[in-house]
């Protein structure tokens, strides 16, 4: 079974990355952007028939490894 993680910072954190980013393509003439989050995306391909189980491993993987659940958020997609 496979899944989709994707660990994004909290509204209200600071993304200097992204801004970083946003700052390069205002500098390339395109002032139109708002604002830019960046983010981490994960595949994970879990061996377990069961789609709650698989489930829960992946957000246990997600929440104890792959994020900081103090400034991130997680979603998963199956």
């Amino acid at each position: 079974m496979r899944f989709v993680v994707l660990v994004k910072l909290k509204q209200g954190i600071l993304d200097p990355q992204g801004k970083a980013i946003k700052k390069v393509i205002e500098r390339r003439g395109e002032d139109r952007i708002k604002d830019i989050r960046v983010g981490k995306y994960f595949e994970i391909e879990v061996e377990e028939s069961n789609k709650i189980e698989a489930q829960k491993i992946v957000e246990k993987v997600a929440k104890d490894t792959l994020s900081n659940p103090i400034i991130e958020t997680v979603d998963i997609i199956q």
